[in-house]
């Protein structure tokens, strides 16, 4: 009934200020027709990457803090424990185990690092 009416009213130009429900300016779109088309996400909640997290967190508290979580990592020896950008880590590298590299390993880790340098002095955030 209400929307014959305002057809009538807009049709007529009356203004009718009783009836009318639209708004006369846009507040938004409407959140609720996005939300019921989208489909819920079926998660694995006991994945490998979610089942051993926190794997390293009693090893102090049931091995007597005698081994750090970092030891039991199987990782390179210069990547253990450690954070960097990959400038630091190719130097890092290249110090560590520079002297037992083959020819072609250590000039290519050479040339990434001169590369790597002259682009971070170029484009850096701290330059």
């Amino acid at each position: 009934m209400a929307s014959l009416l305002q057809m009538f009213c807009r049709q007529t130009s009356l203004w009718c200020p009783l009836i009318r429900t639209q708004r006369d300016f846009f507040v938004g779109a409407s959140l609720l027709r996005y939300t019921n088309c989208i489909p819920n996400k079926q998660v694995d909640r006991w994945s490998e990457k979610r089942a051993m997290a926190g794997i390293y967190d009693n090893i102090g508290i049931f091995g007597d803090f005698k081994v750090h979580p970092k030891d039991l990592i199987n990782a390179p020896c210069w990547l253990k424990g450690w954070r960097g950008n990959e400038l630091q880590r190719c130097i890092r590298k290249k110090k560590m185990v520079g002297d037992r590299m083959f020819v072609d390993d250590l000039h290519n880790l050479n040339k990434r690092i001169r590369f790597l340098y002259k682009r971070l002095n170029r484009y850096g955030k701290r330059r």
